[in-house]
């Protein structure tokens, strides 16, 4: 995968508890800043799923999208709009 150098602005206290993940992981926090952008757009392309999902055969429900998650053995974190 090639690599892209960008320059961006964080608040003092995110950037601080990003590189303390860096410390603590004995990583970089480049490597910390693009696992979480990752996640990020995993869970929204996630979130898009579900809800294209719900649009085709009906919303799930809480309990159901809980037990999902619990198979998966990870939280449950319902939806949330996209801004």
């Amino acid at each position: 995968m090639s690599t892209d150098r960008v320059t961006v602005s964080l608040p003092a206290e995110l950037r601080q508890a990003g590189q303390a993940e860096a410390d603590e992981t004995s990583t970089s926090f480049s490597a910390v800043v693009t696992a979480a952008l990752r996640d990020h757009l995993r869970g929204r392309a996630i979130d898009t799923w579900v809800l294209e999902f719900e649009a085709e055969h009906g919303e799930f429900s809480e309990a159901e999208l809980a037990a999902i998650a619990a198979d998966a053995g990870v939280p449950y974190v319902p939806p949330r709009p996209f801004r």
